[in-house]
């Protein structure tokens, strides 16, 4: 596990210029409903308001954090910004849009909260061709793949395991299917405007835990 995160960061560090920045910006962004503020509680021990019937996020709440203990982060502080989600309405996505493209081009890492759980990645699509052009060239790009614990469960897979908290023997086996079919057609959108990789599409679910700790390496690793 330390060799493949010291690689994975050597990797990092070829794409993206160094920083004289104090601050290090993480914008977590999504649909509506895909467990935006549930995976931000979790990775950073937040309580932000969640709700599986009704949208909470009605403008970007943002907070500061203590860095990572470790003497190679070059930043003083993280800074993890919420965003409002995308699809709530035609009327909110018009009006959040103003949102975005205030925080996008001040973010270092965008983190594009998706579900695993779905093949309707239509309305991702729509909107980042639409804030494509607010990213930067060194923007790390993060596609967060939640709900990996209901990963083939409507399609008569084995569920989550809830006592190991571990994907099923079937799960683990379709994963690797999902990312490559998401990281197909993110890619294709992006289409070379922000350096996007396969390992880049991170599996997890918020509310087992399970992949969380690679996901938050793959966050704070755009140092």
């Amino acid at each position: 596990m330390v060799q493949e995160t010291l690689r994975y960061l050597a990797k990092i560090r070829r794409y993206l210029p160094s920083s004289n920045k104090d601050t290090l910006t993480i914008l977590f962004f999504g649909k509506t409903g895909v467990g935006k503020s549930s995976t931000l509680n979790a990775l950073f021990g937040l309580n932000w308001a969640t709700d599986n019937a009704v949208a909470c996020t009605k403008k970007p709440q943002f907070v500061d954090l203590d860095p990572p203990n470790d003497s190679n982060f070059p930043y003083q502080k993280v800074r993890v910004v919420d965003l409002p989600g995308i699809g709530e309405s035609l009327t909110d996505d018009k009006k959040y849009m103003a949102y975005y493209k205030k925080w996008i081009p001040q973010a270092d890492a965008l983190v594009w909260v998706t579900q695993a759980d779905t093949r309707a990645y239509k309305r991702d699509e729509i909107f980042l061709k639409k804030l494509k052009p607010l990213f930067k060239p060194s923007l790390f790009l993060i596609v967060a793949l939640n709900k990996i614990d209901c990963l083939g469960v409507y399609e008569g897979e084995n569920t989550f395991n809830i006592d190991s908290r571990e994907p099923s023997d079937d799960q683990t086996r379709l994963i690797p299917e999902k990312i490559d079919d998401v990281y197909g057609i993110f890619h294709r959108v992006i289409n070379g405007k922000v350096i996007f990789e396969k390992d880049q599409v991170v599996p997890y679910t918020s509310v087992y835990g399970w992949g969380l700790e690679h996901l938050k390496m793959k966050v704070l690793s755009r140092s």
